[in-house]
């Protein structure tokens, strides 16, 4: 017990510094409780056995794809141009376009793809960033309600869903009630 609260407390602090990426962080301290004698490697290792953790890889392997092929600048053009010189319009744009990404993307995708965006857009017609940054979390919760794959909470009730007989969720099976909202 000793040992995992100091190599979980050891992680904690790596994770808050934020010198090292979380993933690297987070495969050490697994390490450590596997070579410690904490986990087995089975028990180390389950979790990359669950559908679950390959759906949410792929989800980043999405929001990196549209980040490095240039999706992302493409769409902050079409939004500007779109948007004018009105920071309203630019708003609701910035609202549509993050919620339509979070629908396909992890919420963590969809912010860094979009917070860049956010902020040379808002350069673009001279307003401050911050105005923008608040209304793309919201958008990006709001997106996220839209499929199966916008939230991690999704795939999970699918999963637990599927796991006790119920069947697993379809892909818009959360629509209508996340548009609603």
């Amino acid at each position: 017990m000793v040992i995992t609260i100091i190599i979980l407390a050891v992680a904690a602090v790596f994770f808050v510094q934020g010198k090292i990426r979380a993933d690297i962080v987070g495969m050490c301290a697994v390490l450590a409780l596997m070579l410690s004698g904490v986990l087995t490697p089975k028990e180390g290792l389950s979790g990359f056995a669950s559908h679950i953790t390959m759906r949410r890889v792929c989800v980043f392997i999405v929001g990196g794809a549209v980040a490095r092929t240039g999706l992302a600048k493409i769409i902050s053009r079409k939004i500007l141009t779109l948007a004018g010189e009105s920071e309203t319009r630019l708003f609701v744009l910035i609202m549509l376009a993050t919620a339509g990404v979070g629908a396909f993307v992890s919420n963590t995708g969809t912010v860094a793809v979009m917070m860049p965006i956010v902020i040379s857009l808002a350069a673009g017609i001279n307003a401050s960033p911050s105005r923008f940054l608040l209304p793309l979390a919201m958008a990006r919760t709001m997106g996220g309600m839209l499929t199966l794959i916008g939230t991690t909470p999704n795939m999970i009730t699918s999963g637990a869903l599927d796991e006790a007989g119920c069947g697993a969720l379809k892909f818009l099976a959360l629509l209508p009630m996340g548009a609603i909202f």
